[in-house]
């Protein structure tokens, strides 16, 4: 049999804290059909070795509330596709001194997420694209 103390089974006469709510990201807008995706920082690797790294923000407008749902719960597979499809263009077409094709990496990411969520309807957003090359 195991006992338990007493000041431990009634609270001990100890101060309890109030569980609190985990803090949740502050969202860049107020739309309910955002959908947050957290930065990549990918790093640039070209001839063998790491030359840079390619830092990229953006988000989803999904309108559609049950693709929006969808959305959220393939995060990890929208994450590993763009992922795949960013580290493959960093290492194959940013160069020191040029800016990234904002316009193209907007164009891959959307047919990443089209890919993974099985149909078109969420429209990607860019919010930030930086290229740090070292020397």
């Amino acid at each position: 049999m195991v006992s338990v103390p007493a000041a431990h089974a009634s609270g001990g006469g100890e101060k309890k804290e109030k569980a609190k709510a985990p803090k949740k990201a502050r969202a860049i807008t107020s739309l309910e059909s955002w959908v947050m995706v957290d930065p990549f920082i990918i790093a640039i690797i070209q001839d063998g070795r790491i030359r840079g790294r390619f830092t990229i923000s953006f988000g989803m407008d999904v309108a559609d509330s049950a693709l929006r749902e969808k959305a959220e719960e393939l995060m990890p597979r929208l994450r590993d596709a763009w992922l795949n499809e960013l580290s493959l263009y960093a290492s194959t077409t940013l160069r020191p001194r040029r800016a990234a094709d904002v316009g193209g990496v907007s164009t891959l990411l959307q047919g990443g997420a089209d890919r993974v969520l099985g149909k078109a309807g969420c429209k990607v957003l860019m919010a930030h694209a930086k290229v740090e090359m070292g020397s």
